[in-house]
């Protein structure tokens, strides 16, 4: 069986966790159990499928010491740095033609560095029924897991024939339908977990076809490291929608795991995010998220207070997707003279 490695993608900052966002904050720098980055958590999955040797993260410029520091236990030369922000086709393409310099023929696991997948166990049973299934090398792979909820925010999979083992064609994919999300859990689909798994010839098979001007500046087999000119004129389009959703013989992987891809504050405390700070609190369920601060809320519930500098949210909980907005307008009062 081929070797496998794994590439984390961690680029995002996300509006929604203002005022923890952007470059010195990244959503996965989040400790959703309080201890643990997101990141470090991505981390020790891929460790569950294979050597730290194999482990590669794909990152900007400036967010390259916050990983450093985030995942000291990374091989020095495994971290991949952009030379600017093109979404997740040109990243993935970057992370591959590392791994191609070094064994041409690997399988790929890619996993986002912000989404809460668990346990690891089973995802790393996954990953090794999906490798095992006939035909695999000649597939790209997703994974989904049965939602808990009908979130429509979250991206669906139709699963089709059964492959053996847990693993299924995929019959389609539904992103974030909104207000249908009953329905389509009512039909048996899947949460998209955001994870693919590949092998090296078949992603540039796909990409050759499907996104030519990123086979072409980022083909696997060409040697020679990738300058900024490469970069430069390539258009910003997610893996999801520039290759995967176009592909031939996609399959799904089911996982009986725990799934969240951690987009808001509310997902956030689901996950179980602990008071970081000193809370006082005249009222129930309220939560702080201000280290080295005391909060004291009275006369209020069900409040989250996340204090950054001189930066201060105070959220009603379940308002989480309406913190984009309060980003989009602190950003128009900082470019104000």
């Amino acid at each position: 069986m081929s070797s496998l490695f794994v590439i984390i993608l961690a680029g995002g900052a996300s509006s929604r966790f203002w005022p923890l966002s952007g470059d010195q904050h990244p959503k996965y720098l989040l400790c959703p159990d309080g201890t643990r980055t997101l990141i470090e958590l991505a981390f020790a999955r891929a460790l569950a499928c294979t050597d730290v040797s194999r482990v590669l993260v794909v990152t900007s410029a400036a967010q390259a010491d916050g990983v450093r520091r985030a995942l000291p236990g990374l091989t020095a030369g495994n971290l991949c740095i952009e030379p600017a922000r093109r979404d997740t086709a040109a990243a993935i393409g970057l992370g591959c033609k590392a791994v191609a310099a070094r064994e041409p023929g690997a399988d790929v696991l890619v996993l986002p560095a912000d989404t809460l997948i668990e346990p690891g166990s089973a995802f790393a049973a996954a990953v090794t029924a999906a490798r095992n299934t006939p035909g695999a090398g000649e597939a790209i792979h997703v994974f989904g897991v049965a939602p808990t909820e009908p979130n429509g925010g979250f991206g669906y999979i139709e699963r089709g024939d059964s492959l053996g083992d847990g693993v299924f064609v995929v019959r389609r994919f539904v992103e974030k339908p909104g207000d249908n999300a009953p329905d389509l859990i009512v039909r048996g689909f899947l949460w998209n977990t955001g994870c693919f798994l590949f092998r090296l010839e078949t992603m540039a098979r796909e990409m050759a076809s499907h996104l030519p001007a990123h086979s072409n500046r980022l083909r696997p087999a060409h040697g020679g490291t990738v300058t900024p000119e490469d970069y430069r004129d390539l258009p910003a389009i997610s893996i999801d929608y520039g290759v995967i959703e176009k592909a031939r013989n996609l399959r799904v992987v089911v996982m009986q795991a725990r799934f969240d891809d951690i987009g808001t504050w509310d997902a956030l405390l689901r996950a179980g995010a602990a008071v970081q700070g000193h809370l006082i609190s005249i009222g129930n369920g309220n939560v702080a998220i201000a280290p080295g601060r005391t909060v004291a809320v009275v006369g209020a519930d069900d409040l989250l207070v996340v204090a950054e500098g001189n930066r201060i949210l105070v959220m009603r909980k379940g308002a989480g997707q309406q913190v984009k907005q309060v980003a989009q307008k602190a950003a128009e009062l900082d470019g104000k003279p």
